[in-house]
């Protein structure tokens, strides 16, 4: 399976008055990331619905609205099933997409 290697933007990174907030947010997200992973590891499904469920909201408050898709239906399948094979592969495609938020415009795809 070939991974993304497009930028996500926010539906309002040309908005100069969210730049700041954007910027801030993006740089969190690395952070999170890894501890999501940890969780993955873990198998702590409990707190792995938390962060999906926060990340869920910040993802549709901050305009990436692609990444409050996957994270909605990533919070059903952990509240409806154990951490399988195919829930931990979309976990970490989520993880991916997660990766790849940008907060600027004008940066270049991978």
């Amino acid at each position: 399976m070939k991974l993304s290697t497009s930028l996500i933007y926010s539906s309002y990174a040309d908005d100069p008055d969210f730049k700041d907030l954007l910027d801030e947010f993006v740089a969190r997200i690395p952070e999170r990331v890894m501890s999501m992973r940890a969780m993955i590891l873990q198998q702590d499904s409990p707190h792995l619905i938390t962060i999906v469920h926060q990340l869920r909201g910040a993802c549709g408050s901050y305009g990436f609205h692609q990444l409050t898709q996957q994270a909605e239906v990533l919070e059903s399948l952990l509240q409806a099933s154990d951490l399988n094979d195919d829930l931990k592969t979309q976990l970490e495609s989520f993880l991916e997409s997660c990766g790849r938020l940008t907060s600027s415009p004008n940066q270049q795809d991978l």
